[in-house]
């Protein structure tokens, strides 16, 4: 079976979907927990996770987009066939 070049194995995406996951959960703990200690440490350090949250939120969305929805095949624009 051959794979559409660009596209990961599904055992390969998945682990790494969850690792993403998981940093963005992370990341948005420390955010909340930085914005709730405040003060002149507290409020750029959880600017920074949030930024950090919102950044893996973004590559995990585009990388899902680009691993999952069909069309994404470059033979397709090919009219030679």
């Amino acid at each position: 079976m051959a794979r559409v070049p660009g596209r990961r194995p599904l055992w390969l995406t998945v682990p790494l979907h969850a690792v993403l996951l998981v940093v963005v959960v992370l990341d948005a703990r420390a955010a909340v927990f930085w914005g709730r200690v405040g003060g002149s440490l507290g409020t750029p350090v959880a600017l920074a996770a949030g930024g950090i949250a919102l950044l893996a939120v973004l590559l995990l969305a585009v990388d899902l987009r680009r691993q999952v929805l069909p069309g994404a095949d470059p033979r397709d624009d090919d009219p030679a066939g």
